[in-house]
């Protein structure tokens, strides 16, 4: 059994708790640390069986294994200091908010050879699970995404590309496999200091074609995805866990989804990676790869916003 700590108790932080203790098979969850006393005292009236550690430090000598949930802007400090302790780390997406911090963390590990995994948990959305084994031996040519939310200010802290966008660039780049030679990008500020909706246009080398769309500031909640290949034109609703597929000729199947919790899945996978000290399905070069991706649309948008 891993002995696991969280830190950051926001609203993510309460979701992450709720799944490990539904798994007491894998993990011992020993405590949480956050800064913000408020949050702190939180914990305390919704679990008071959970312990809290009053530093960082103290989290970290008590733990085989460690959760960052914390600001993005956070991420860097905390996850360098869990691996030279040589613990390992789960860190939420994106991995950091500077190319420069998240390939240091990935040269820490080759001097501490932990287990990190980044949470684009979109890769075990029970639609993408069941998507991507039929496009193993396809040719993907046109890629679209489009996720939309409305405002909170939690994410804020980032722009909607590091928010939202970043789980269908992963997505994308482990479809395409390869990165664009080609980017357009238009974007709009509203609600906060940052791209709050960001439509970026990408050309491949071989002319493939992607389009991704991600907004904060509206009222609707959005996940969907359009993957063609060949032959073949697949729909998915990653929200309603819809999977559809429209052939060359024009006729639709409704593919069967198996449904199960994304972030158990995860959670799970990072177990494994641990036990039987394997990479884990989105591992640090994953999380640089999408970050690189993301913070060049995010340049783009910063020059092209509409306000």
């Amino acid at each position: 059994m891993i002995r696991i700590g969280l830190v950051g108790f926001g609203h993510l932080g309460r979701i992450h708790l709720k799944v490990l203790q539904d798994l007491p098979a894998h993990f011992s969850v020993v405590g949480v640390y956050d800064h913000n006393k408020k949050r702190q005292s939180i914990l305390y009236q919704t679990d008071p069986t959970i312990e809290h550690f009053s530093s960082y430090e103290a989290l970290l000598g008590a733990v085989d294994a460690i959760g960052i949930i914390a600001s993005t802007p956070a991420h860097f400090a905390l996850a360098a200091q869990a691996i030279t302790l040589g613990k390992s780390v789960f860190i939420e997406k994106p991995i950091c908010t500077q190319l420069s911090d998240a390939l240091q963390l990935e040269k820490l590990l080759l001097l501490h050879p932990v287990v990190l995994q980044v949470g684009h948990v979109e890769r075990f959305n029970p639609v993408i699970s069941t998507l991507v084994p039929r496009l193993n031996a396809k040719a993907v040519h046109y890629f679209e995404a489009w996720r939309t939310a409305p405002f909170q200010q939690r994410g804020a802290d980032v722009s909607v590309v590091l928010d939202l966008m970043i789980h269908d660039i992963d997505l994308l780049l482990t479809v395409f496999k390869d990165t664009p030679t080609q980017i357009e990008v238009e974007a709009k500020q509203d609600q906060s200091e940052l791209p709050d909706e960001v439509l970026a246009k990408l050309t491949f080398a071989d002319g493939r074609l992607a389009t991704l769309f991600a907004s904060r500031i509206t009222e609707q909640r959005k996940r969907t995805i359009d993957i063609k290949v060949v032959d073949t034109q697949y729909w998915l609703d990653l929200l309603g866990h819809q999977l559809r597929a429209t052939s060359a000729s024009g006729e639709q199947t409704i593919i069967s989804i198996e449904a199960h919790n994304a972030l158990r899945m995860q959670w799970l996978d990072f177990s494994r990676s641990i036990v039987d000290k394997i990479e884990p399905k989105v591992d640090v070069r994953a999380g640089i790869n999408a970050l690189r991706l993301a913070l060049e649309i995010e340049s783009l948008a910063r020059h092209h916003i509409v306000i």
